[in-house]
């Protein structure tokens, strides 16, 4: 069970996706979208997501591993709550272009 996001199900006896394919999912959600939620998969008041939210509203019956939900999930919320949405979105596509290579 994935520790930062909890909302997170399990999937047992699938297979989850490598690595590599879920931060290109991740690098090509978050590049359709300006702004990334704080804390949560979804913000239900504002329909938003966070890095893995975003992934999953496009990919839904993705399987990903705990750790790198867990991951991703901390760069995420690395970037404090009072920072905008904008600000939060520049750090992790910085950091999602880095991981893929481009």
């Amino acid at each position: 069970m994935s520790r930062l996001r909890p909302e997170c199900t399990t999937a047992p006896g699938k297979q989850a996706m490598s690595k590599w394919l879920v931060l290109c999912g991740i690098r090509d959600a978050i590049a359709r979208r300006r702004s990334l939620a704080y804390g949560k998969l979804d913000d239900d008041e504002t329909g938003r997501h966070c890095a893995m939210g975003a992934f999953w509203d496009e990919n839904p019956s993705a399987v990903v591993g705990n750790e790198l939900i867990d991951q991703v999930s901390a760069i995420n919320d690395s970037v404090p709550p009072e920072a905008t949405d904008f600000e939060r979105w520049q750090h992790v596509w910085r950091w999602v272009r880095s991981q893929v290579g481009y």
